[in-house]
């Protein structure tokens, strides 16, 4: 499997670097601490006008088509700034809309999101971590019930929400305009605005229904691009929070002597780089898998369950590198490790990841590696 970047990877990861460090500063962060919901509409706009936002769907619908490994040089940039946008519940609800949606609910929905007028939600973290039984399920036509953990479901145009039908998991496209359901704020640890959704008898509208075509289970199909874009987040805000760290070791002296050439110092951050590279690499093989078409259950477990360690490990190390620094909420590291800890609980923390990969290796033979 070649890992090299292509000449389109390489122009969108620039991009992408250009537009979320000109537009986001640790200044801009400081004078938007207190606004709890919503995102920035301009920065989201400029992504659309640079191709960004439609780079993963069908150039009829006003896209660029390209793999879901190129697009994630933009989910990598944005943790690498920490800008609070719903880039990795947009990607992967237009993939099931572009490859599983009707002609209609593509013409509906796909080209407001490449012009930066629209933006997707998906609720499946409660399905993340407790598996099918807890899907709401339809009955009479009508759907009741709560769902947790929705990121910027309040004004998106749609939610992808699982449900359990007579049929099996299908997916159904919440427009909370015209849906029997409401939305309350949920605290979150980076200050992100997620939601709980509840709903009251809600008719089902067949032609907002995704189901999947025989013998795929699409709920498995949502996870596996979801933990994946998950984890490229977590990478992007990981290796930008040890290359700070280095650079504070570097320039902070003690006993007249820069922190960096104390050798448990340097140790310290050395692990940090490994933990971001093994990352790195377990995202990439994912990532080329969904993008070539083949399962990655496995491999998508395993970079989100790294995306859990790293996160976990180059959290713990920034804060504590910087000393009294690091807790000081007025210093910027704060923020990548209250991301890092954000995006490992997020769809399922490293315990659960392994639990999960444990039974899909037990359930089939045919996954992993034979010794």
């Amino acid at each position: 499997m070649d890992f090299g970047k292509t000449e389109t990877h390489r122009s969108i990861e620039t991009l992408s670097q250009k537009i979320f460090r000109d537009k986001v500063s640790d200044g801009y962060h400081k004078s938007t601490r207190a606004k709890t919901e919503g995102f920035d509409a301009e920065i989201w706009r400029m992504l659309a006008d640079a191709g960004l936002l439609g780079a993963i769907v069908s150039e009829e619908f006003g896209g660029s088509s390209l793999s879901f490994l190129e697009a994630s040089a933009l989910l990598e940039a944005q943790g690498s700034v920490l800008s609070k946008l719903p880039i990795w519940q947009s990607i992967v609800t237009a993939m099931v809309i572009d490859t599983f949606g009707s002609v209609m609910q593509k013409q509906w929905l796909l080209p407001d999101l490449t012009a930066g007028k629209s933006h997707f939600s998906i609720a499946v973290a409660e399905a993340a971590r407790s598996g099918i039984a807890s899907i709401l399920p339809i009955t009479d036509g009508k759907v009741s019930g709560c769902v947790n953990d929705v990121a910027f479901a309040k004004d998106a145009t749609v939610i992808l929400l699982p449900l359990e039908s007579e049929h099996g998991i299908i997916f159904y496209l919440v427009d909370l305009n015209c849906d029997a359901a409401t939305t309350e704020l949920q605290v979150t640890s980076n200050n992100e605005p997620h939601y709980q959704l509840n709903f009251h008898a809600m008719n089902i509208d067949p032609a907002r229904t995704v189901s999947p075509p025989d013998g795929l289970n699409m709920l498995e199909w949502v996870l596996q691009r979801s933990y994946v874009a998950i984890a490229t987040l977590q990478l992007g805000v990981v290796e930008e929070a040890i290359k700070r760290t280095a650079l504070y070791v570097s320039e902070r002296h003690q006993f007249n002597k820069p922190l960096a050439s104390f050798q448990a110092v340097s140790h310290r951050a050395a692990n940090g780089y490994i933990d971001y590279s093994s990352l790195r690499a377990c995202i990439w093989l994912a990532a080329c898998k969904i993008s070539d078409g083949q399962d990655a259950t496995t491999e998508s477990r395993t970079a989100k369950w790294w995306a859990c360690e790293a996160g976990h490990r180059i959290g713990h190390t920034g804060q504590h590198l910087h000393g009294g620094m690091g807790a000081d909420i007025d210093y910027p590291i704060h923020r990548y490790f209250l991301w890092a800890k954000q995006l490992e609980y997020t769809l399922g923390g490293a315990q659960e990841q392994l639990a999960q990969l444990g039974k899909k290796l037990a359930d089939n033979e045919s996954l992993g590696i034979i010794v």
